[in-house]
């Protein structure tokens, strides 16, 4: 994030740097699935989004941005016709990326990182901890005609991330293949501070 800033005073950040929110729910696929006996999934329920990204303005129509995300939910299993919860986690996503308008009110996103998953108990697939993984994403932040203009350029947030997912139990368990994990959240987003467009 220390990146995007430019060595000024700091006296001229606010004229350079924005900073955005977003809030809203999160979709999340399965994190482990097995099929060999009978079909079983491990899937976070839809939970609670939150997004914080800080921008810095250039002359360029590419903005580049840092996104800091954190999300959670509960953990359920589906199996046999049944779903019951077992544990919950909390997901922390960071992303660096670069963002331009490509129709008017219509911003568009994309961006790298990492994310890393924090369960409430180590028990389970998460008894032997986590790690780091490589998360990708993309995103469209849409300002309704009825909102431009608005001071705080509130507006609607459809993000997508896609990952890969396992944990040292799971290898050790026999699930020795990684799992392709997709995310989507739909928000509000608002400008905190500065001056610009809102982040998607």
């Amino acid at each position: 994030m220390l990146l995007l800033l430019p060595t000024c005073p700091l006296a001229r950040l606010p004229a350079q740097v924005a900073l955005h929110a977003t809030v809203g729910a999160r979709y999340t696929s399965a994190l482990v699935h097995d099929s060999i006996v009978i079909p079983v999934d491990v899937q976070p329920a839809i939970g609670p989004a939150l997004a914080l990204a800080i921008s810095q303005h250039t002359s360029s129509p590419w903005t580049p941005d840092a996104n800091l995300d954190v999300s959670w939910s509960s953990l359920q299993r589906h199996e046999s016709g049944t779903t019951s919860k077992f544990n919950s986690v909390t997901t922390i996503a960071f992303t660096v990326g670069v963002r331009r308008e490509i129709a008017h009110g219509l911003t568009a996103r994309a961006g790298f990182g990492a994310i890393k998953h924090l369960p409430s108990e180590d028990i389970g697939m998460f008894r032997t901890g986590t790690g780091l993984w490589a998360l990708g994403t993309a995103s469209l932040y849409w300002t309704p005609s009825a909102l431009r203009g608005v001071s705080r350029d509130i507006g609607l947030s459809l993000r997508y991330d896609v990952h890969r997912f396992s944990t040292a139990a799971l290898h050790a368990d026999g699930f020795t293949s990684t799992q392709l994990v997709h995310r989507l959240s739909l928000g509000i987003g608002m400008r905190v501070l500065g001056k610009g467009a809102t982040a998607p």
